[in-house]
C-alpha cells in the first residue's frame, strides 16, 4: 500500500478574525442632566408659593407658564434619549399645572385660602385698606344713586339739594371698575345732575346731564 502523504500542518490560530463594529451597537455618549426639568420643578414650587400673595399672585401664572414650557422641553428631550431625568421633567410639568390651578382657586374662593380678593370694593370702607373712594353726586331735583363696582352696587337716594351726596368705599390693591349712576327722581322735571369718582383725593371720573349722569373708572 502506498502511504498517504503527510498533511501540511494547520496554521496556528491566534484568535477569531476581527469583526467590523456594528454601528447600531456602538456605545452611546452619556446623556446630559435634564436642566429644563430642574427649571420646571423650581418654577412650579415658586409659583405655588407666590399664588398666596394677594397683590402679586398674578406672577404665579407667569412663573407656572415658564415651568410648564421648560418641563415639556425636558420631557421631550428625555424621551428621545438626549437627556436623562424624564421623571424630573414630568414632575415639573405637574407642579406647574397645579400651581396655576392653585392661583385660580385663590381668585375664585379667596376665603378658603385666607387671602382677600384684591379687587374687592368695601362699602362702607375698611380701615386697613390702602385706597379710599368717594362717590359724589349733586342733584337739584333729587336722584336715585347706584354706586360701587359693575358687578356689586348699592342703591341710595340723593336729596333735592345743591349740596353734594357722598358714598364712601375702600379697596386694597387690584383693579376694581368703579361706577356711579344718578337718575332723576322726577321724570317730569328738568334736573341737572352731576357725578364724580374720587380715589385717594384725586378725581378719576366726572360727568353731568339733565336726567341721568354716569361715571365709571378703572383704577389700580
Amino acid at each position: 500500500m502506498t502511504p498517504h502523504p503527510p498533511r501540511p500542518a494547520a496554521p496556528p490560530r491566534h484568535g477569531r478574525p476581527t469583526v467590523p463594529a456594528d454601528p447600531q451597537h456602538a456605545p452611546r455618549p452619556p446623556r446630559r442632566a435634564n436642566v429644563p426639568g430642574g427649571v420646571a420643578v423650581a418654577c412650579g414650587l415658586a409659583a405655588a408659593g407666590v399664588a398666596f400673595l394677594p397683590k402679586h399672585g398674578y406672577v404665579a401664572w407667569l412663573v407656572a407658564g415658564v415651568g410648564l414650557l421648560a418641563g415639556v422641553i425636558g420631557a421631550v428631550l428625555a424621551a428621545r434619549g438626549r437627556m436623562r431625568g424624564l421623571a424630573v421633567a414630568s414632575t415639573g410639568v405637574v407642579l406647574s399645572v397645579l400651581a396655576a390651578l392653585l392661583y385660580g382657586a385663590t381668585l375664585l374662593y379667596p376665603s378658603m385660602f385666607g387671602t382677600p380678593r384684591s379687587s374687592e370694593l368695601h362699602i362702607p370702607p375698611v380701615s386697613g385698606d390702602s385706597h379710599t373712594v368717594d362717590f359724589v353726586v349733586t342733584s337739584a331735583g333729587g336722584a336715585t344713586v347706584r354706586y360701587g363696582t359693575l358687578d356689586d352696587q348699592r342703591t341710595d337716594s340723593a336729596p333735592a339739594s345743591t349740596d353734594q351726596w357722598h358714598g364712601h368705599a375702600s379697596y386694597d390693591g387690584g383693579a376694581p371698575i368703579l361706577s356711579v349712576t344718578a337718575d332723576t327722581a322726577n321724570g317730569g322735571v328738568t334736573n341737572q345732575i352731576s357725578c364724580a369718582i374720587v380715589v385717594d383725593g384725586q378725581t378719576v371720573a366726572e360727568n353731568d346731564g339733565t336726567t341721568i349722569a354716569l361715571c365709571t373708572a378703572n383704577v389700580d
